[in-house]
């Protein structure tokens, strides 16, 4: 009986999934509309303008519209030769009048592996995107019906001049319904300087590196329009030393009135579309992507700039603002700025546990040559719906810097940059050493390894009194840690007691616990400014020193058949070695020796963790070893001076009071005499003495000074 019930539910259960399924089961969900409303209504007034075959039966069916098939062509604004008084080359095509691509014309920015060539900025990307291509919602409603688009679509070349000041090229299309007119012009600024003030040009004058776009929307008939357009942001952006670069690409926005900016990087873009797949229940097509990111990661205030940037280059977009705008509006024709995904979509599928664990272990072993931080990303400025006159125009212009992110460049208007630089926590220490490592490399002349090392010897020559109170605290608290031992033995079951004798001890010979922590205090913010200035600095780039033939990628010595474990690539470095090998050698040489198991046992985590300093350095840029290199020298050799010259001094002949009670300081004492009379029988040098002479001329007027206070007591 029990089998027979169970057997008509699984029955009658088939049955009715299968009439489900097959009678009641709702279509699935239509995906989302690539263009939003507006455009909607756009398709919708196109079509009734467009003319009208009647059918046998009545019906109305648009007429397919002819519009002009221009040539494809080509052609270049600036030049690649900086003789010519450009800074840079933009190659525009008539496919959708955009740029294909941006090339500096500075030896300085080469490319890395074909160095007579000008390195690409921009058009790096093999998707048919292209910087600045426009899309108008009426009039790429009419090319669909020849399965077209205006971003595809050649543009008629109408004119191309270049003076001693400028290069210009303009490009128009006309609606196929003759209804409207577009026109692009495009213009490159030039310098009639030479030789070394062309240079310094180049190094200062943002104008240079901007292309100005002006938009112009045209309206060919009797009666008002309504037209609306988005205009796609740079593309393909140039991302080099991709296996050990720590520098994706990001966009960053800062919006006009003073607004908080934007940074949005490739990983939190790859985010927002692995929530629209959720939503939609599957992995969403590129067209779904746009319009789910349209509608859901819009920023509505009008941007001051908007721009992507990588290590050393960025390119950015501002509008320009007529003459009399308000500022703090900023380009009011601007509805929202949206980031997009650029050419293959490199995100992976997620999976369960323990799959993800599995190819983690995987890629960090073998690596991979497709990796979801390479990804390309952009983003595009949609317009609000514009009101054409009948007969009238509108025309909007915009900035395009494409270049170097030198402070320079970036600090003045229209862009005031400072986002893009990204310093950090410690900013105005980076910008410091930045101004030193130019002022080392422009004007001096210096190769960029010597600015380096400079740097290194001026930072720590400042650091030095610090570093001498440093070598002075560790030797007294290195001939005072026998009596520590004491005192710890004395009192190793009350904790307390032994704190404050410890305490006790330590006033009485003048040690400050905390004195040690002042020059750590006081480095970490010249050691992050540093590490963000030279991680930062565009002239880095391309510099060579003996084997290394790019400061700010690792030195690669050579290239292993086979990939290192723990992500470390097949390129074989040696100064991250040198550096690490150098961090150990001062941890043995001005560490005290271990007193007890658990200290012994924080030395030894201490080395560890200076071998996995060994694998962040691995990808740091050659430049950054060579800082820290310098640095440990400079370390090494400034302790063997002062602890040679300190080490008999601080507490040889000083009796050391170990208390029998803490509370009262009494008790028995010892004097430290055995390591004073083994430190004078080494010669000292001339730094030895004269350090030694100025420790006893404090020490006889301190006593002197005690004496005079006894003396006064007695009275």
């Amino acid at each position: 009986m029990e089998n027979r019930r169970l057997f008509l539910f699984l029955l009658y259960s088939m049955t009715f999934l299968w009439l489900w399924s097959s009678f009641f089961e709702p279509p699935p969900p239509e995906p989302l509309a690539v263009a939003p409303d507006a455009n909607a209504d756009a398709d919708s007034a196109t079509a009734a303008a467009a003319p009208e075959s009647k059918a046998d039966d009545g019906a109305a069916a648009p007429q397919p519209l002819e519009f002009a098939d221009h040539p494809q062509t080509t052609v270049s604004l600036g030049s690649s030769d900086p003789e010519s008084g450009f800074a840079s080359v933009v190659t525009i095509t008539s496919t959708g009048a955009a740029i294909d691509g941006v090339s500096l014309s500075s030896s300085q920015f080469h490319d890395l592996q074909e160095a007579v060539q000008p390195a690409q900025i921009l058009g790096n990307n093999d998707s048919p995107d292209r910087t600045f291509s426009i899309a108008v919602s009426r009039i790429d409603t009419l090319l669909r019906q020849q399965d077209q688009s205006l971003e595809q679509t050649n543009w008629k070349l109408a004119a191309q001049t270049e003076t001693a000041t400028e290069s210009r090229v303009v490009f128009e299309f006309d609606a196929p319904d003759g209804t409207v007119r577009l026109r692009k012009t495009y213009s490159l600024p030039r310098t009639e300087l030479t030789g070394a003030a062309r240079e310094e040009a180049f190094r200062e004058q943002p104008h240079l590196y901007t292309l100005q776009l002006t938009v112009e929307i045209e309206n060919l008939t009797d009666s008002p329009q309504v037209v609306d357009y988005e205009l796609q942001g740079p593309t393909g952006m140039l991302l080099e030393n991709r296996e050990h670069t720590f520098k994706y690409r990001d966009i960053h926005v800062e919006f006009a009135g003073g607004k908080d900016a934007v940074t949005l990087n490739i990983a939190t873009l790859q985010g927002y579309c692995n929530d629209l797949d959720r939503k939609l229940g599957r992995k969403a097509a590129p067209k779904e992507l746009i319009a789910g990111l349209r509608e859901d990661q819009e920023w509505v205030i009008p941007p001051r700039y908007a721009g992507i940037d990588v290590q050393f280059f960025t390119a950015m977009i501002a509008p320009l603002l007529p003459d009399g705008s308000d500022p703090e509006k900023g380009a009011d024709w601007i509805e929202r700025t949206y980031p997009i995904l650029i050419g293959e979509d490199l995100r992976e599928a997620p999976l369960s546990f323990p799959g993800s664990i599995i190819r983690g272990i995987g890629t960090a072993i073998a690596g991979r040559e497709i990796d979801p931080r390479f990804a390309d990303l952009s983003f595009r400025l949609a317009t609000h719906p514009l009101e054409l006159t009948a007969g009238g125009s509108i025309s909007h212009s915009y900035a395009m810097f494409v270049g170097p992110k030198r402070r320079e460049l970036l600090d003045p208007e229209p862009f005031v940059a400072g986002q893009v630089l990204n310093y950090g926590m410690f900013g105005p220490v980076a910008r410091i050493m930045h101004s030193v490592l130019d002022f080392f490399y422009s004007k001096l002349g210096l190769p960029y390894v010597l600015c380096i090392v400079c740097l290194t010897v001026l930072v720590r020559g400042m650091m030095f009194p610090l570093s001498r109170k440093q070598a002075i605290m560790a030797a007294r608290q290195k001939e005072l840690q026998p009596h520590l031992k004491a005192l710890k033995e004395k009192y190793k079951d009350d904790q307390q007691k032994f704190a404050r004798a410890q305490m006790d001890l330590w006033k009485k010979h003048g040690i400050n616990p905390f004195a040690g922590c002042l020059p750590l205090f006081f480095q970490m913010p010249i050691f992050i400014g540093l590490y963000t200035a030279l991680n930062s600095a565009v002239d880095l780039r391309g510099q060579s020193f003996l084997w290394i033939s790019n400061l700010a990628a690792p030195d690669a010595l050579a290239q292993l058949p086979f990939r290192l474990p723990l992500g470390l690539g097949q390129d074989f470095s040696i100064l991250p070695l040198c550096t690490v090998a150098l961090f150990l050698t001062q941890q043995k040489m001005f560490m005290p020796p271990a007193q007890d198991e658990q200290q012994a046992m924080q030395y030894k985590m201490m080395n560890y963790m200076t071998g996995i300093m060994g694998i962040f350095f691995w990808h740091q840029p050659a430049g950054l070893s060579v800082y820290f290199i310098a640095s440990s020298l400079w370390s090494i050799t400034e302790r063997k001076l002062l602890g040679s010259s300190v080490k008999s001094v601080p507490t040889s002949g000083v009796e050391v009071i170990i208390p029998d009670d803490p509370s009262t300081g009494s008790g028995k004492s010892r004097r430290s005499g055995n390591q004073s009379e083994a430190a004078e029988d080494k010669p000292q040098g001339f730094w030895a003495r004269l350090m030694a002479q100025a420790e006893e001329a404090q020490r006889k007027a301190e006593s002197e000074r005690q004496q005079k206070t006894k003396k006064d007591k007695r009275r």
